[in-house]
């Protein structure tokens, strides 16, 4: 098991938030404003006798209102983001097959259908 340490997402630092219930939790709180807090998750399960390790990512992006317009005052949420990212392993595999899924990811991350489905809400087509 890993010991929790800072976690860098583009530029932002999460700090270690703790673990409750198997769910270790990360959050950046620089943003000012409670509802500008955000958090990253990682939960890891193994059901008894299951032949399958399930590992899933939350990270949650609020955009705040910063400025104050008609519409919103300062700190008010806008909108939120979300990830969620779910892996299904099983237990036995081994770890040539655990890097080759990882650089997959990586790879998959810094691809041109990902970064443009991101990027530009723009999907892939045939």
């Amino acid at each position: 098991m890993t010991q929790q340490a800072n976690v860098t997402l583009n530029t932002v630092v999460y700090a270690p938030n703790g673990t409750s219930n198997g769910v270790a939790t990360w959050a950046y709180r620089g943003g000012g404003y409670g509802n500008s807090f955000t958090f990253l998750t990682e939960k890891m399960t193994q059901a008894n006798n299951s032949s399958v390790v399930r590992t899933e990512f939350k990270l949650t992006l609020p955009i705040v209102e910063t400025v104050g317009t008609s519409t919103a005052a300062i700190g008010d949420l806008l909108r939120t983001s979300q990830v969620f990212i779910t892996l299904l392993q099983p237990a036995n595999s081994t770890a040539a097959e655990r890097t080759d899924l990882k650089l997959r990811i990586q790879n998959l991350v810094a691809s041109t259908p990902f970064t443009d489905a991101v990027g530009n809400l723009d999907p892939a087509y045939g």
